[in-house]
């Protein structure tokens, strides 16, 4: 059969409908390999040992950093990926306000890191912190930086829109001109690592004294792509920007990053002062158990039906898509090459898509 008249015959069959009534689906469960975000997550250890760590953060507001470590297809960001979505979830029923941060491609300078999280901030958190310190300028004092002081008072009375946006311009390091310094009474631009860092730490510190902000996640996934973007200078740049952050916010950040093993010891070795920093690991493992594996299997299949009975308010089908022994067989040949090649067992990354593979050969025939 062509690829044109298979294109013709599943148009014809309406194979969603076809797939409901048979397996309680509408689309292939397994994620092919490139689909690696808007995955399910499956409940795992790790999961209470980073609530366990976001709970303790929003108690006292005492920074964590937290690192999720494993080899690449292990479920890194589908982890990450499910932290931010469970954070975000509670946000309504917390008091106060955090700001969630999920940086799937890190930029290749911290700058621009620091940056961005100034800009999620914006003009309307200024507006925020204006209300708050014409109240109570107390907090003011909480600012380290000169600078920072007087243009924090100077924000007490602004009455121009325009001065909001200068003095985000100046936060976010940008060429400072006659109207800043007028408007804000600032004398020095924010154009280097330590002084954006500082003007950061001072920001967060002011800002979470006057009550308008509690702390922030910052969820940073895939940090061994530097490796390949970054000189052996650019990488130690960068580190020792994200370890400034780290010392400079003692309090109200919640740092979480994706890494992997490899790439975990080559940057504590580029720059010792930074191992400290990153002793709270919580390690990913490939899959190594044939249980476990069906398991995972089973729980994607039922995560689509139930996703799937949810949009149709009718109860679908509920033949099998691969049977057990399909499942199990398959594990057993992705360990052996595992095995093979010297790995501690089968990525997860890898197990579901053979199972997407399989599935598509299965369910892609249409209605006999």
């Amino acid at each position: 059969m062509t690829l044109r008249d298979r294109l013709r015959s599943a148009a014809a069959d309406n194979s969603e409908e076809w797939l409901y009534s048979r397996y309680g689906i509408l689309a292939n469960p397994f994620p092919a390999a490139n689909q690696t975000s808007a995955n399910p997550h499956r409940s795992i250890e790790a999961d209470e040992k980073v609530n366990d760590k976001i709970v303790a953060f929003v108690n006292d507001h005492r920074s964590q950093v937290v690192v999720i470590e494993g080899t690449q297809g292990v479920g890194k960001t589908n982890f990450l990926n499910h932290v931010e979505s469970e954070i975000r979830s509670v946000m309504s029923v917390l008091e106060g306000y955090y700001m969630v941060r999920y940086l799937a491609d890190p930029e290749p300078s911290f700058e621009d890191t620091t940056r961005r999280l100034i800009e999620e901030l914006g003009v309307e958190h200024l507006r925020k912190l204006q209300e708050r310190l014409k109240a109570d300028a107390q907090s003011i004092g909480r600012a380290r930086s000169h600078d920072m002081r007087t243009a924090l008072g100077r924000l007490r009375d602004f009455e121009i829109e325009g001065d909001f946006d200068l003095m985000l311009q100046w936060l976010l390091g940008l060429r400072l001109l006659k109207a800043h310094r007028l408007a804000l009474g600032v004398q020095f631009r924010l154009d280097t690592v330590e002084s954006k860092t500082a003007a950061l730490r001072d920001l967060v510190q002011v800002s979470a004294a006057a009550g308008v902000l509690d702390g922030i996640f910052l969820l940073l996934d895939e940090l061994e792509k530097q490796d390949g973007v970054l000189g052996p200078t650019a990488i130690v740049r960068y580190l020792s920007a994200l370890r400034s952050v780290i010392d400079a916010l003692p309090e109200h950040l919640f740092l979480m990053i994706g890494i992997t093993p490899d790439a975990l010891l080559r940057y504590s070795s580029a720059l010792p002062a930074l191992r400290g920093r990153l002793q709270n690991q919580i390690t990913l493992q490939p899959l190594t158990d044939i249980g476990e594996a069906v398991s995972l299997a089973e729980f994607y299949v039922e995560t689509a039906r139930r996703s799937a009975g949810n949009e149709r308010g009718e109860k679908g089908g509920d033949q099998p898509i691969l049977s057990s022994k399909a499942l199990e067989d398959r594990f057993d040949m992705l360990l052996k090459r595992a095995e093979r090649i010297g790995d501690a067992g089968v990525r997860q990354r890898e197990f579901l898509h053979d199972l997407h593979d399989l599935a598509d050969q299965k369910i892609g025939l249409g209605p006999s």
